[in-house]
């Protein structure tokens, strides 16, 4: 089976996107750089919520979790821009993305989880 790719890497503070159509070679948007926007509660939150929470999501201050799910729409949005927004590229890379039919997208996103390596799937 072929698969569309759309991967977003983060080294250090620089971001890169790569699309890939099946078999075709990657096509890689310049790297630029990633600062994200949130503030360090907004990171331990989100780091409460993922590795805490969800491992045993009864009980465990569910006021907290609504709380932090009800911030999840604004959060993806926030990095919907900064990442596919930031440069023509991107902005070409999503279009063709949702035009072509994506199996695959892929983040990494290591560095601004601090030290939790998570894999995040698109």
């Amino acid at each position: 089976m072929i698969h569309n790719r759309l991967l977003v890497s983060l080294n250090g503070d620089r971001l890169q996107l790569s699309w890939q159509r099946g078999q075709e070679y990657p096509r890689q948007a310049p790297e630029v750089d990633f600062n994200h926007p949130f503030e360090p509660k907004v990171l331990a939150d989100l780091r409460w919520y993922l590795e805490q929470y969800l491992s045993f999501p009864y009980g465990l201050n569910p006021d907290k979790a609504i709380a932090i799910e009800q911030k999840f729409q604004d959060w993806g949005q926030t990095l919907f821009e900064l990442i596919f927004q930031s440069t023509e590229e991107g902005r070409e890379f999503f279009q063709e993305a949702t035009r072509s039919g994506l199996d695959i997208a892929f983040a990494t996103l290591i560095r601004t989880l601090g030290t939790t390596h998570v894999p995040l799937l698109l």
